[in-house]
């Protein structure tokens, strides 16, 4: 059984079918079926007698009570293989900040240091974050690029605890890449999955996106759910996801 960590998941839409013909097909279909049952029902259960008289057990037919096996690997990840988002194996169990397997070298405490600029220093990884999570509200992939790029000192208001006045200019900041986003994901966590002592602004609910594509699909970007730590791929036409730029060397 195979289970990818970081419960990725993909809303969908359902469809609405009302067609007269499609209802009227699954009640003949449901009407056979109970009809089969019924009349064919009692030979089988002389069959399975029969043959659960015979003397050898493995030729016996037999109704087993103990729970499906395949049921039991859906719902226990002990039995199961757990993936990052990039598909590298991890434990499915694993109850801590993302950092931990990312990283070869203990935490630091504090791992966040709040620069009174609106800015957060992760001093873990050397990215500065934008303090505000939520300072452009939601916006398509592409938009959320330019609008990292642009954003510069004085941008951010008018809470004076979250507007920018760290001096950057414009092409300073950028869009994270997946990597450096799901760095701040802490599995032990929820709402947000940031790790204790963050320094960040209140998350918004939804997703922010990252500045990664898909390999195979350069339409559709990478994106993370900061309430439970849920990572996941979304069209990037879609206005609907929010920014949290970042400034540093790529990891």
């Amino acid at each position: 059984m195979v289970i990818r960590m970081d419960f990725s998941f993909r809303s969908s839409r359902k469809k609405k079918t009302s067609s007269i013909t499609e209802c009227i097909g699954s009640t003949l279909i449901f009407s056979l079926f109970v009809l089969h049952s019924f009349y064919l029902s009692p030979l089988n259960a002389i069959a399975d007698n029969s043959l659960s008289e015979k003397p050898n057990g493995n030729e016996a037919r037999v109704v087993s009570l103990e729970p499906d096996t395949e049921l039991a690997d859906i719902v226990n990840p002990f039995n199961s293989t757990c993936y990052d988002w990039r598909g590298n194996i991890i434990p499915c169990d694993f109850k801590q900040q993302n950092a931990e397997l990312l990283f070869d070298r203990p935490i630091p405490e504090p791992r966040f240091i709040d620069n009174q600029n609106g800015t957060v220093t992760d001093q873990l990884t050397g990215l500065i974050w934008l303090k505000n999570t939520d300072c452009f509200g939601i916006i398509d992939w592409e938009g959320a690029n330019l609008a990292a790029k642009s954003l510069k000192d004085g941008d951010c208001g008018p809470d004076p605890a979250l507007i920018l006045s760290d001096g950057s200019s414009a092409g300073d900041w950028r869009l994270p890449t997946m990597s450096e986003l799901c760095t701040l994901i802490d599995f032990s966590r929820r709402d947000p999955t940031l790790p204790s002592g963050h320094m960040f602004s209140a998350v918004p609910p939804g997703y922010h996106w990252s500045a990664t594509t898909l390999d195979y699909h350069s339409g559709m970007a990478w994106i993370v759910y900061f309430e439970s730590g849920t990572t996941c791929y979304e069209d990037v036409k879609n206005h609907a996801g929010h920014i949290w730029p970042v400034r540093g060397p790529e990891l």
